[in-house]
């Protein structure tokens, strides 16, 4: 397709235009972009000299608040966090795996250095064990004594039917 010098001069004009109006475009960028940065350079300067003192007489407000309230939390969750670490620790050295040993042994470590007061649990002794496996026995026998007094196939609970 041929096109006329008219057509050709038009086009030469069009994009004689749209390069002046791209440059144009160039030099508002590079200027917005001066702007923008010397905007944020005086955001920051106006944070330093209003915004910062007064966080900062907030924060000196409130911190005796909450020193307090992390205080409490501490006193509250630390029994907790204890009683998990040494269930933790007695599962951990429950097992015959080395690796769970010293693993309990640094979890003891960690919780003495993060403050906790975790000491390592003692073992159960043959007595407590034989202790506590008698009471279950007993308490094993009162509970079928029990089930055999009230059972419903009992005959004087019949018979005690039958006469009324």
């Amino acid at each position: 397709m041929s096109l006329s010098r008219k057509r050709k001069r038009e086009l030469k004009k069009l994009r004689s235009h749209a390069q002046d109006v791209l440059n144009d475009q160039k030099v508002v960028l590079d200027q917005a972009k001066h702007l923008m940065f010397e905007a944020g350079v005086q955001a920051k300067n106006l944070s330093n000299e209003h915004v910062a003192p007064r966080v900062n007489e907030a924060y000196e407000t409130v911190r005796p608040t909450v020193e307090r309230v992390v205080r409490n939390i501490r006193r509250v969750a630390a029994p907790a966090v204890t009683t998990a670490l040494i269930s933790a620790i007695n599962t951990l050295d429950a097992s015959d795996n080395p690796r769970a040993h010293r693993a309990s042994q640094r979890i003891l470590q960690l919780s003495n250095q993060a403050g906790l007061k975790v000491k390592k649990p003692k073992k159960r002794s043959a007595r407590k064990v034989i202790a506590l496996s008698v009471g279950l026995a007993a308490a094993a026998g009162v509970a079928y004594t029990l089930w055999q007094t009230f059972r419903a196939d009992d005959e004087l609970w019949i018979a005690a039917d039958d006469s009324e």
